[in-house]
């Protein structure tokens, strides 16, 4: 009762007509809580507190938000429209000193947290290309709102600083995946270097593009991408390998039975197909030739962040057991020996895509 008080109390706040009936709450997100608000005469909306340990310039998430949408609604692309709060701000600070944002709910529509044909991955790489398509003309500055996200140096830097400190058990149990994050140091290190040579240009990203952050109508056609919270400047191939490394895992990111991993190559030759087709008059030859290595590129820093937070003894991300961080890199690592199994297939597929997309 004493959240409901507190959910009736904010939504009054912001510019609606509608009154507050009832809520829900919506679980997928690991880090803003997130409710539908269901209202007396059924027009719904999206309640959002933004987690302000983990986003330190929350009002500039929200900023970035806003801008974005506004950009894509004046092109007549279907996307989130944010409602403003009665004092015309597009955000409430409550007593807590937590930021909350309002949003219409998009009707008849549903999301996915895995995907189970070649048409949802198709829908999946159409929807993220038109985003990225539709926002490379965006001229107004995003604020860098998650410093050194997607950067594998940052990473590496993290990771060394927490071998220092990690206790000798935990460094023993970690050791095979340790050896192999040093190794694959160079490797990975090779679309970063692109960008700081201006080899590849930085452009507006979503920057967390798994499956669930894509809005479905009931036909399954995809809508539009949702949860924009991490949307800044960035490289295509931070959105295109962060989504193959989601939807192509045959086991969930913590399975712990190595067995049950692989590359589903057929999700991810329907997911480029839709991105190429989207995305091919929009991007240069320079970033097509970094696609392929993109999607170990992805795969293998989350399992750097998971392998650097175990030996930190597990501050950031939740766990569910001692060994669940270490499970975590495990099977991000092993995808990535899964896909550099496959990678001679994947790079001469994204060619043909992008040459036959071409003409």
């Amino acid at each position: 009762m004493e959240l409901e008080k507190k959910l009736t109390a904010i939504f009054q706040q912001f510019q609606t007509k509608h009154t507050f009936k009832r809520f829900e709450t919506f679980n997928s997100g690991h880090i803003n809580d997130t409710f539908l608000i269901i209202t007396q005469k059924g027009v719904n909306y999206v309640l959002q507190r933004i987690n302000t340990n983990v986003f330190k310039k929350a009002a500039a998430v929200i900023h970035n938000k806003i801008k974005i949408t506004q950009h894509l609604s004046k092109k007549g692309i279907q996307t989130i429209h944010f409602i403003p709060t009665k004092e015309n701000s597009y955000y409430l600070i409550d007593n807590d000193k937590h930021l909350w944002n309002l949003s219409e709910f998009i009707e008849n529509s549903q999301t996915f947290l895995k995907v189970n044909s070649n048409d949802i991955a198709y829908q999946a790489g159409l929807i993220t290309a038109e985003f990225l398509a539709q926002t490379s003309d965006f001229e107004n500055d995003l604020v860098e709102t998650l410093p050194n996200f997607h950067s594998m140096s940052f990473r590496f830097q993290e990771f060394q600083e927490a071998l220092v400190s990690a206790s000798k058990t935990r460094k023993k149990q970690a050791q095979k995946w340790i050896d192999f994050a040093l190794a694959s140091k160079k490797e990975m290190m090779v679309l970063e270097h692109a960008i700081n040579q201006k080899e590849i240009p930085l452009r507006v990203t979503h920057n967390d593009t798994k499956i669930s952050n894509i809005l479905f109508d009931t036909n399954n056609k995809a809508i539009c991408m949702i949860d924009l919270d991490t949307v800044m400047k960035g490289s295509i191939h931070f959105d295109y390998g962060d989504a193959l490394r989601t939807i192509c895992n045959t086991a969930e990111e913590d399975e712990a039975t190595i067995s049950k991993i692989n590359f589903n190559i057929d999700y991810f030759k329907s997911y480029t197909e839709g991105f190429l087709k989207n995305l091919a008059s929009n991007i240069s030859k320079q970033e097509v030739n970094y696609l392929p290595i993109s999607i170990q590129i992805m795969t293998f820093i989350m399992g750097l962040r998971f392998l650097t937070d175990y030996l930190n003894n597990d501050v950031y991300y939740k766990t569910k057991h001692p060994e669940h961080n270490l499970d975590r890199a495990s099977n991000q690592f092993t995808l990535v020996q899964k896909i550099r199994q496959q990678q001679h297939e994947i790079n001469s597929f994204v060619k043909s895509i992008y040459m036959s997309s071409c003409h």
